[in-house]
């Protein structure tokens, strides 16, 4: 079995996957060191809710990009399905503008609740919020920049008459 090669590139092109993962898998490591500290040593992890619950976010966030990029979201597309392919090339590019419009708006929200928190402090760890808040523009950023990418690639499709998927 041949091994794949570690390289910068690879690592930048599955950032988001690998956030997600590191970021789960302390979570899960923190929630379980915290069950043991509790009912075997009688002594819990004051701290480790606050930080499982800001991994959780990180968790939620960028792994909601991922899961973008990747096509995983879940979608009832029955509909679509019995289109001829013409039309069902144009309705892409008007779900993808649709879309383009909500992450737009996500965006700038949560852009605006980070910013209107910035002098805010966790109540345990006494950090700044925007540690964990700041998860949430970064997640629908990058959605945002994917949505842009397959609305130029479905567009190019329908003036260039390709079939076929992503």
């Amino acid at each position: 079995m041949e091994k794949k090669k570690i390289t910068l590139g690879s690592v930048l092109v599955n950032l988001d996957a690998i956030i997600t993962c590191v970021t789960l898998t302390l979570c899960t490591i923190v929630v379980n060191a915290n069950v043991l500290m509790r009912y075997f040593l009688k002594r819990p992890l004051y701290w480790s809710e606050e930080v499982a619950t800001g991994l959780f976010v990180w968790t939620v966030f960028i792994g909601s990009a991922y899961a973008y990029r990747k096509h995983a979201h879940l979608g009832v597309d029955i509909l679509i399905n019995i289109l001829p392919e013409k039309i069902r090339k144009v309705v892409k590019v008007i779900m993808d503008l649709l879309e383009l419009v909500t992450l737009i708006m996500l965006t700038r929200t949560s852009v605006q609740y980070v910013m209107n928190t910035m002098d805010k402090l966790t109540n345990t760890l006494r950090v700044p919020s925007w540690y964990i808040s700041g998860a949430v523009p970064i997640g629908f950023g990058l959605s945002l920049i994917f949505c842009i990418y397959f609305l130029v690639k479905d567009i190019i499709k329908v003036f260039k008459g390709k079939g076929g998927n992503n």
